[in-house]
């Protein structure tokens, strides 16, 4: 296939006029424009190309849940995702027993390895059982437990390197000992913590590698007690996840965000199954959530996730005056690096998969496509796109 005369932002993530080609899954070649050339070929005159966008944390999109613990479930939402850019996905599971989990991780394992019709899956994110009661969030305390080792390494040996990211309150008993021993198995990522400024350090320093959703499911930021998020900030090394729907946290914050963490920054959904779907009640994790003009709220008014996607906190992260090539990094490489998945995605070069993003000169999505596969076409099915 070969895609021509679009702007690629290149794998320097700076704007090139550039031809792609590829073949079968992968790109072989980005080339300096060469005009009409005979054969079939793509026009994407006055079109925009970007890597694919890849979730890291998402629960639930179009109406489905992962933790429907259904392929079909788990198929409808890549559906979903490719139709707004997202071409590769780590399906997230609430807080739950651990023994509860294998029904979930079998079928995320099934659609990993039998292959989905739009987005495909790094691995299963872990959010939870090991998180602070007192910073719980939308996570339903029963389910919460003191981390153990043991535990979650039986389950590692279950599924040998599924579990791509797992998420930890390093100032509960037994922390230390599940990062010394979990560390170099995935992702440690710091989440619904009442961790001090000065523990969440020390948690750096053994071995936790990422913050989940910054600022939410933790203490305020503040001058005196500046807390997790302080130490983030302060960090040169952790990456941060931040949810950039405008609700979680407020544009000038995401601003002073990106500015300090640069490519440490890595943009999520954190979004449930209400996603993509009309305001109403849907579920999280087993409780009731109710949507109201976009934001998901448990009873007592707490966020419970998100109903956005990447492509429209792309937008949103444009229109709050994030650079481009900033804001699409922190959705392609930098997740793409933190996953150990940064050798076969996240950015537009020669031998790496075909997982493209087209958007038109509004940033409205045009054409996706997943390892070389037209996933979905702007007012044409896949079949029918040029």
């Amino acid at each position: 296939m070969r895609l021509k005369n679009g702007i690629v932002l290149d794998q320097d993530f700076i704007l090139s006029p550039k031809d792609i080609e590829t073949q079968g899954e992968w790109i072989t070649a980005l080339t300096p424009w060469r005009g009409e050339e005979p054969g079939g070929w793509i026009d994407l005159s006055n079109k925009l190309v970007i890597p694919g966008l890849i979730d890291q944390h998402i629960h639930g999109c179009g109406g489905f849940d992962v933790e429907d613990a259904s392929l079909e479930a788990l198929a409808a939402m890549s559906e979903e995702l490719a139709r707004h850019g997202v071409t590769s996905f780590c399906p997230t599971v609430m807080a739950r027993p651990i023994e509860g989990l294998p029904p979930i991780l079998n079928m995320i394992r099934a659609g990993q390895r039998q292959g989905l019709p739009g987005a495909y899956v790094h691995g299963a994110r872990l959010e939870g059982p090991y998180l602070s009661p007192l910073k719980k969030g939308a996570q339903k305390e029963s389910c919460l437990s003191k981390p153990d080792a043991g535990e979650f390494l039986a389950l590692w040996n279950r599924y040998p390197g599924l579990i791509k990211i797992v998420d930890l309150a390093p100032e509960l008993e037994g922390a230390e000992d599940f990062i010394r021993r979990v560390r170099s198995r995935c992702v440690i990522s710091m989440a619904h913590t009442a961790a001090s400024y000065e523990g969440a350090l020390e948690a750096f320093r053994q071995g936790v590698g990422q913050a989940t959703h910054l600022f939410n499911g933790m203490a305020a930021l503040d001058h005196r007690e500046p807390g997790p998020a302080g130490a983030v900030l302060d960090s040169e090394q952790v990456r941060a996840e931040l949810i950039c729907d405008g609700i979680h946290i407020h544009p000038a914050m995401l601003r002073l965000a990106f500015r300090i963490l640069g490519s440490r920054a890595v943009v999520v959904s954190d979004s449930m199954r209400a996603a993509g779907m009309p305001d109403g009640e849907y579920t999280l994790g087993g409780q009731r959530a109710w949507v109201r003009r976009g934001a998901a709220l448990l009873q007592d008014g707490t966020l419970a996730g998100s109903t956005t996607n990447l492509h429209q906190e792309l937008r949103n992260l444009l229109r709050f005056g994030i650079p481009l090539a900033q804001a699409v990094k922190a959705m392609t490489l930098n997740p793409a690096v933190q996953l150990g998945a940064d050798k076969t995605t996240g950015s537009i070069q020669p031998g790496k998969y075909a997982d493209l993003v087209v958007l038109d000169q509004d940033y409205e999505i045009f054409m996706v496509l997943v390892k070389g596969k037209i996933r979905w076409c702007r007012n044409r099915a896949p079949a029918e796109c040029p």
